[in-house]
């Protein structure tokens, strides 16, 4: 059942000094992956169930996705980083059309 919501667990952070591109980026993490956070493991979803998360299952998880990619890159705060538009949890009636 589509909701009308579009959803993701992918970042993509790339590192700029003076407007250049710094080696090693972009790098892409993947919130389906397994990671660990908070002592917590976080198991790998396969790409067929992650439509059918909940929404409470699906906040948490990027809750703590977001916790752990910023841990890995210093200084980064995605919430102040994001392109418009780019939400992970936003409205999209084309891709995910209310039914």
């Amino acid at each position: 059942m589509n909701t009308g919501k579009e959803r993701s667990l992918t970042i993509k952070v790339e590192k700029r000094l003076g407007g250049i591109l710094q080696p090693g980026y972009p790098v892409i993490y993947q919130g389906r992956n397994l990671f660990y956070w908070n002592e917590m493991i976080w198991s790998a979803i396969p790409i067929e169930e992650f439509p059918f998360m909940s929404v409470a299952d699906y906040n948490a998880r990027l809750a703590a996705f977001t916790a752990y990619v910023e841990s890995i890159e210093s200084g980064l705060v995605i919430a102040e980083s994001i392109i418009d538009g780019g939400d992970a949890y936003r409205d999209n009636l084309t891709a995910c059309p209310i039914s």
